[in-house]
């Protein structure tokens, strides 16, 4: 037997799509000056949550990008994510064209959420981070081996890093990374809109991760 909040998803599920579909069944009749599109009829439906945006087929979830970031803002700063519901988002994600409306706002804003999802050991946001430069004038020679420290990733170079329950703030400086791994790290991207292309590649690699244990060999 079907739980109630597992009935409820399916109808908040089963509306939207109907939805979806009677909009392109009847967009041919209706008048060009009416200005409505897919985009903003998903705009316009209920709330949905987390697990139930995980859930929509593809298309649907690509015209439903702002309701993603408001269910992230519902949801935040408390856990709401579990790491299935997580792991087919970022999926669908990744399948959505870059060139998509509110793409990159909202991939950047996933990273963030989604990297803090798993990562509960990590330090909290709002913590003074320490400066790459200074973690880089006692371990240069040894590579870097953090845990559970906020790091501010602004300009250089990083080869040989391990990371392991922390806190990474990367800016609009690009840090040249070489062999650098993360282990149950949470990620803090720039929102800029749009990205720079240093950080439409960061988070082309993070999002192709599984957000628990990422190495990349060279940035």
């Amino acid at each position: 037997m079907i739980e109630r909040s597992g009935v409820h998803t399916f109808v908040m599920i089963c509306a939207l799509s109907l939805v979806m579909v009677s909009y392109s069944s009847c967009r041919g009749n209706r008048s060009a000056k009416s200005g409505e599109t897919t985009a903003q009829l998903a705009a316009n439906l209920p709330p949905l949550t987390l697990q139930q945006m995980s859930s929509l087929d593809q298309k649907t979830f690509e015209h439903s990008l702002p309701q993603l970031r408001e269910a992230m803002e519902r949801t935040s700063p408390q856990p709401g994510a579990d790491r299935e519901t997580v792991t087919a988002i970022a999926a669908k994600l990744r399948q959505t064209g870059e060139s998509a409306p509110d793409y990159w706002p909202t991939a950047l804003r996933f990273i963030t959420f989604a990297s803090s999802q798993m990562a509960p050991d990590a330090p909290p946001p709002g913590q003074k981070p320490r400066g790459l430069s200074d973690v880089l004038s006692v371990g240069l020679m040894r590579g870097i081996r953090e845990k559970n420290i906020t790091m501010l990733f602004d300009e250089g170079d990083l080869g040989n890093g391990e990371f392991t329950n922390c806190r990474i703030i990367f800016t609009l400086n690009p840090v040249r990374l070489t062999h650098v791994q993360f282990s149950h790290c949470a990620f803090e991207l720039p929102t800029a809109d749009p990205p720079s292309p240093y950080i439409k590649a960061l988070c082309r690699i993070l999002l192709s991760s599984n957000l628990e244990s990422i190495a990349i060999a060279s940035l």
